[in-house]
């Protein structure tokens, strides 16, 4: 049985209906799978384990929050699930099909079609300006009629509506957070992979985006979260907490 639902409830005010739509299957189904995935990086004269036989399955609609210091691998294991990197041995699966025995192109569009990314720096194009930014995963792929309208509405739900024009030299570091949190939605992806995503915002705007993560994820979208919060979890319903350490991946008892 499948129900057609919105993509994301508005926290903001904004003049725009919610474009993005997803078809939400009823029941558990897994996205997102890691079976003994190990990536080990030289250091010197050692060899040090980011990731270390990490086995892990994620469901549509899950919000997996995993926490750890710098150095623990987490980022690493983001990477490794996007198809950002390729592991030394072990499998990833996206919704059933292994990312490494896909083409290059198909790898490419996997990424761009299904998953969000919001990575630990904001990485906007300084020669772009907002909406240019936001709109620049669309030219990889397929670029829908009412973009742009789509885009207008995402920035009204992070706060910047009045921001469209500007460029990011123009930006505090908290708004160009915004801006690549805004960006992470625009393919309206399946999953959201998100590397210290508050890590720029003050309390009150860590409070709306944490919210905003809220919504989208009670209307079926996928949340990966690596971070150093470990309040970020009691944000989100029924979140799936972990720990990182050394590159091994431990579920916290609830």
């Amino acid at each position: 049985m499948q129900q057609i639902v919105p993509g994301a409830v508005l926290l903001f005010s904004a003049p725009w209906p919610m474009t993005c739509y997803r078809i939400e299957t009823m029941g558990k189904n897994v996205i997102i799978e890691c079976k003994e995935l190990t990536k080990t990086y030289p250091v010197e004269a050692t060899m040090v384990h980011a990731v270390n036989t990490v086995n892990l399955s994620v469901n549509k609609g899950d919000f997996l929050v995993i926490l750890g210091h710098s150095g623990s691998g987490k980022t690493t294991l983001l990477s490794l699930i996007g198809g950002l990197t390729s592991p030394d041995s072990g499998q990833v699966f996206i919704d059933g099909v292994e990312n490494w025995r896909q083409s290059d192109q198909a790898l490419s569009t996997m990424r761009n079609s299904k998953i969000g990314f919001i990575f630990q720096f904001a990485s906007l194009i300084p020669t772009l300006s907002v909406m240019e930014n936001i709109l620049l995963p669309l030219s990889f792929g397929h670029n829908p009629a009412g973009s742009r309208d789509l885009a207008l509405d995402i920035l009204a739900q992070v706060g910047l509506a009045d921001k469209a024009n500007a460029f990011p030299s123009q930006l505090s570091g908290g708004q160009q957070r915004r801006v690549a949190i805004a960006r992470s939605f625009i393919n309206c992806p399946d999953i959201i992979l998100a590397d210290e995503p508050t890590g720029d915002l003050d309390e009150e705007t860590e409070k709306d985006i944490l919210a905003l993560f809220r919504r989208y994820n009670e209307q079926g979208t996928t949340f990966v979260v690596v971070t150093h919060n470990s309040d970020l979890a009691a944000t989100q319903k029924g979140a799936r907490v972990f720990s990182m350490r050394q590159g091994v991946l431990s579920a916290q008892s609830a």
